[in-house]
This record gives C-alpha cells, sequence and structure tokens, in this order.
C-alpha cells in the first residue's frame, strides 16, 4: 500500500541556484567570516538577501550562524526615518536585530559618490564592532553593468572597468571583506524571487531621478540597448568577465614589477634603474601600484604619463615634481619618493642661545640642539653673546667644515652630503655676526671649533629627506 504521507514540496529550482551561489561566496571567503553582516537598505534587492541568508541561518548552513543586518540611515529622503523602522520590523521578524548607521553625507564629489563613500565607512566600522568578517550587499549583475558604463564614460581602464567584484577586501590586510554573492544573477531574477515569495520593500524615489547618472542609464541607455539588441544584458556581462580576467592578469604583472623596483630600495621608494627596463606599458603599471601602495590614489593618464617622463628623463633631480594631492612626487638618484612639503616660512629668524638644549625655530619647521661634547666644538659663552640668526640660501655662501681641507661652496657641499636639490632651499643657515657658522645637513665651520671641557655641538633637527647612504 503506498504510503500517504506528503512529500515536502521541491524547492523552486530559481530559488535552489541563488541559495547556492550565496553558500559558494560565503564558504570561498578568506578568511571564513565569524559573523556576516547584511547591508540592508529594505530595497527590493538588499531584502531578497537578507531572505535568502536567513533561510540559510535556519537550515543550519555551515556560515550562517551569526547574521547582522545594518541599515545606514543617509539623511537624504524624506521617507529615510520610515524606511529605519521598516527594517527594523523586518529584522525582528526574522529573530535578527538591525542597527541603524546614521551617516552624514560629503557631497563635494557628487551625491552618489558622497553616500556610497560614507556607507561603506559605517559598514565595515559596523561589522568590526560586531565581530562580523564580511559584509554582504545585494549587487546584481545589472548593477555590474551599469558600474562598467559609468567607468566607461570617465574613460577608466581594466580595473575600473571590471567595476563590482563579488569578493573584495576593503584594504591590504583588511580583516573585513565585502561579499556579493548575487552578482551572476539579473534584476529579473531578484524581482521574480521577490514576487514569489510575496517579500515587502521599500522603494527609493531618487532612483527615479534621471539627474543622477546611473538612473539615466537605468531609465533611457539600457533599453534602447534592449530595442538594439535583445538578451544583450548576458553578452555584456561575459564581455565584463574577460574584462575582469585581463585587470587581474595585469594586476599580476604590476605587483610582479613592483616587488622588482623596490627590492633593496628604502622603505617606500621605488628603484627608477629597473623601472627603466621594463617595457614602457608595464612602467605605468607599476607606478599605479607603488602609488596604491603608499596610500595614494593615482592621477590621470596624462599625469601619470609626465611623472615617468620626468622621472626618467635626463633632467636634474631637483626638476623633477608632481603633484598628487598634499604630496609631492621627488626624484633623488635612482630613487621615487613621495613628500608631504613643508608649511613652513623661509624668513630670517633671529634666536638668542641662553644655554638651552633646544632652540625651537618656527619659521623653519625644526629646532637647533645644543649638544655637550668632549671633542671640537663652540665655545657657550661665544653663542651666548651674541643673536645668532638663521637664513636661507641666496647663493655664493662658503663654509670650511674640515680643519684639513680648503673652504668650499654649499653646492658641492650639498652634493657631498647627499642632500637633495629641492630640500636645500628649505634648509637653514646660522650665522652670527654676519658670519656663516653651521649649515643644516653639512655641519659647522671648523674654523671656529675649539677643543676642551664644556664645548657643545650644534645639530638640526627638523622636515628633511634622510636617504641610506648607499641611495645617495
Amino acid at each position: 500500500m503506498a504510503s500517504s504521507r506528503k512529500r515536502p514540496p521541491r524547492p523552486d529550482p530559481a530559488d535552489s541556484a541563488l541559495l547556492s551561489a550565496l553558500g559558494r561566496a560565503v564558504a570561498h571567503a578568506r578568511p571564513d567570516p565569524a559573523g556576516l553582516l547584511i547591508a540592508f537598505s529594505g530595497g527590493p534587492d538588499s531584502t531578497v538577501l537578507l531572505d535568502l541568508a536567513c533561510r540559510q541561518r535556519d537550515a543550519g548552513v555551515p556560515g550562517f550562524a551569526q547574521l547582522f543586518a545594518a541599515h545606514v540611515h543617509h539623511g537624504l529622503q524624506a521617507d529615510a526615518d520610515a524606511w529605519a523602522v521598516h527594517c527594523a520590523r523586518v529584522c525582528a521578524q526574522r529573530d535578527m536585530s538591525c542597527e541603524v548607521l546614521h551617516v552624514t553625507v560629503d557631497a563635494r564629489r557628487g551625491v552618489e559618490d558622497g553616500a556610497r563613500t560614507a556607507r561603506y565607512g559605517a559598514l565595515m566600522q559596523a561589522a568590526r564592532r560586531m565581530g562580523a568578517g564580511a559584509v554582504l550587499t545585494a549587487h546584481h549583475a545589472d548593477d555590474r553593468l551599469e558600474t562598467f558604463l559609468l567607468q566607461w564614460l570617465r574613460g577608466a581602464g581594466p580595473a575600473g572597468l571590471a567595476g563590482i567584484a563579488g569578493q573584495r577586501d576593503v584594504a591590504p590586510g583588511a580583516s573585513v571583506q565585502v561579499l556579493r554573492p548575487l552578482l551572476g544573477f539579473f534584476r529579473r531574477d531578484v524581482d521574480e524571487y521577490l514576487a514569489r515569495h510575496a517579500l515587502e520593500a521599500v522603494q527609493d524615489p531618487s532612483n527615479a531621478d534621471p539627474r543622477y547618472a546611473r538612473n539615466a542609464l537605468r531609465l533611457h541607455v539600457l533599453p534602447a540597448l534592449a530595442r538594439i539588441r535583445s538578451g544583450y544584458v548576458r553578452s555584456a556581462a561575459r564581455s565584463i568577465e574577460l574584462v575582469a580576467e585581463a585587470a587581474e592578469v595585469l594586476e599580476e604583472l604590476a605587483e610582479e614589477g613592483l616587488q622588482a623596483c623596490t627590492e633593496d630600495a628604502p622603505e617606500g621608494m621605488l628603484r627608477l634603474d629597473c623601472l627603466a627596463l621594463l617595457p614602457e606599458a608595464r612602467r605605468a603599471l607599476v607606478l599605479r601600484a607603488w602609488l596604491a601602495a603608499q596610500g595614494v590614489q593615482a592621477p590621470s593618464r596624462a599625469r601619470l604619463g609626465e611623472a615617468l617622463a620626468q622621472a626618467l628623463g635626463g633632467g636634474g633631480d631637483g626638476r623633477m615634481l608632481i603633484r598628487i594631492g598634499r604630496r609631492e612626487l621627488r626624484r633623488h638618484g635612482r630613487l621615487l619618493f613621495l613628500r608631504v612639503p613643508s608649511a613652513a616660512t623661509r624668513t630670517r629668524e633671529v634666536l638668542r642661545w641662553s644655554g638651552e638644549t633646544e632652540l625651537a625655530a618656527g619659521a623653519w619647521g625644526g629646532v637647533l640642539r645644543f649638544v655637550p661634547v668632549e671633542g671640537p666644538g663652540f665655545d657657550p659663552a661665544w653663542l651666548r653673546e651674541r643673536p645668532l640668526e638663521l637664513r636661507g640660501r641666496t647663493g655664493g655662501e662658503r663654509l670650511k667644515p674640515h680643519v684639513a681641507r680648503p673652504s668650499r661652496r654649499l653646492k658641492h657641499l650639498y652634493q657631498e652630503a647627499g642632500v637633495p636639490e629641492f630640500e636645500r632651499a628649505a634648509l637653514p643657515l646660522l650665522w652670527r655676526d654676519d658670519r656663516l657658522i653651521f649649515v643644516a645637513r653639512v655641519g659647522a665651520d671648523a674654523r671656529l671649533l675649539e677643543s676642551g671641557p664644556g664645548r657643545v655641538r650644534i645639530e638640526w633637527q627638523g622636515e628633511t629627506l634622510l636617504l641610506p647612504e648607499e641611495a645617495r
């Protein structure tokens, strides 16, 4: 006799595909996330992601035991408070809490960019606070296509065109990853799941505002493409995957070149002799990778080309200057490096020394130190008798730093000391009664030094680039 017990309904194949994709994304995360934070806006996409994650949790799937949700309150819409309430209610129905993260959007680079920066910053902080190893977002294939087109309009390279990655580290060595398990699905798949399970979601009216570039693409450009070629979304997705693969290969080449060009170089510096041996196209890759390692966003392609031309050209070190944000890209010998220029104002500064161990020279961004020595040094009484004056270099100055050698021009002494050209104007010269007695990074005039007890040596401590001896 046949059993009368009813078999449980088979899961919808579309549900199974989504659940499997989510499970794989979490299983392949590195390192294994102890908890998962779901970025929950309350919209259709994140509502589907939240529901899928809760189904995995309830089914006991490994990796889903600890689920958290966070709703970012941007404060940009009149219904923002109501959306936060909705998200808290939906999460409570699924036995999970929802933390509302209030952020302030900096719209100087556009509302979209400002909101994105504020959102990810808040989510990363929340994940670390909750102990979550991964943040899950609900981006899908249509989002990736829109990002590809936006980046294409901006003239981005392969890395930018690859757009949204399924898994990425927020920063090198970061403890929190971003996972996007729905990238292999389309908006249609998400909407069908929403309708199939009768899930309630909020609708952000700003998504229909064509003043935002992403919305304009979604509302006008993509429908026009669909009329030209039906099914273009899938073929475009394949192209984006190919671009992403190419970007990954280029990143590996850049890292390989970067390792070669930083080997045996002082920390934070790039060897130009090694860079010059690379093919021209790889030089730009390596320079971008090096700038990124220094925490600097690479400039435009034209600016990067100018930097390479100056760095590898035949001009003097002092002529090499590329400003990137608050930093300067400089060259010294065979090395390339970044520095933050001093904000000190170089003016004449009169000082009175009364035996202190240090005298601050605010206009020069440093201090003069007076160190007791047993060997040759200045007579302290002689230094106290008259005012001391810090001046900038005007040209033609001479100094005799060695007893057995004649006096020499500062230009040659700076070269011998390995002082980069661009730093020389920022180094003070110490005078007494119109006589040059000490030059920062060079030393004192040997004719004024005496042996005997109680003598002092003058040192300069300021904002200077100190290079290892072998790099000079």
